[in-house]
């Protein structure tokens, strides 16, 4: 019996490259990993209306997606665990940012913006990602107003900053608020803020209860700080050559970076090692 049962990826600066795409080599490998009955999941920060062009190019049935606040099983059409800020707390966070040099990113299932916003995305340290937002957000033409006029619940809020400097300024603004949320760091100038006690660990054992799989037989591949929570439930937890020292520091074992089939590396390794 082979000791893992799961290979959960992170996105970006892991699944996929510099490009933004996964390699054929990693979609082959992870093709054999679910021809063989390993269960592969996608454990991402994303929301779904973001992923749904990778679904085209490997069909991967089980998606802890927003950081851990909602997840899917695609193949019964359902979300087995979900968990994301309350319209009060959303409406916390939102009149901090307003405050502040920031976009705002709202993520449900769906992908929500300002609309100005997207041309200032290089700004905000995120121009890697324009493109996409352009084709898959929805584009409000004034975000706090159109929120606040009919609230609901949210998954998740990322704020996007110029620097890392005016980052820990929104940290610390949200920190002696005392607002009961989770904050983690992501990309350049990235704060991503979730419900309390929500993180992609959690969303994992969430699926892992789902599927009966104990998380002592998961494997988690990751980069960055919003992985951690996952990494350090996982049964073995592997930090792509491109992560940060801390990421390293904390894994088990190091692989390649994303634009060298880090993740194809984890997977001939560790689920199909002799």
């Amino acid at each position: 019996m082979k000791p893992y049962k799961m290979i959960a990826f992170d996105m970006d600066g892991t699944l996929l490259n510099s490009q933004k795409e996964i390699s054929e080599k990693t979609v082959a490998a992870m093709k054999r990993a679910m021809d063989h009955g390993f269960t592969v999941v996608l454990n991402t920060g994303r929301c779904m209306a973001e992923l749904y062009k990778y679904f085209d190019v490997v069909d991967i049935p089980y998606v802890n997606s927003v950081s851990g606040a909602l997840v899917l099983d695609r193949r019964q059409n359902r979300a087995v665990f979900e968990k994301g800020l309350t319209p009060e707390l959303a409406e916390q966070v939102l009149a901090i940012a307003a405050k502040e040099d920031v976009m705002i990113h709202i993520l449900t299932e769906k992908s929500i913006v300002q609309k100005d916003a997207i041309a200032k995305m290089d700004y905000y340290q995120m121009g890697i990602y324009r493109g996409m937002f352009e084709k898959v957000t929805d584009q409000w033409e004034s975000l706090i107003e159109t929120y606040l006029t009919d609230p609901f619940p949210v998954a998740k809020i990322n704020l996007y900053h110029p620097s890392t400097e005016a980052r820990e300024k929104t940290r610390a603004l949200i920190c002696e608020a005392g607002l009961p949320v989770e904050l983690a760091n992501s990309e350049i100038a990235s704060l991503e803020i979730s419900a309390e006690g929500i993180h992609k660990g959690i969303g994992l054992q969430g699926l892992c209860d789902y599927l009966k799989i104990p998380m002592s037989r998961t494997v988690v591949v990751g980069d960055a700080d919003n992985d951690i929570g996952a990494l350090k439930m996982a049964g073995l937890s592997v930090a792509m050559g491109n992560a940060s020292e801390k990421i390293k520091k904390i894994c088990d074992v190091t692989v390649a970076d994303n634009d060298h089939d880090g993740c194809r590396e984890a997977i001939e390794r560790f689920l199909f090692q002799e």
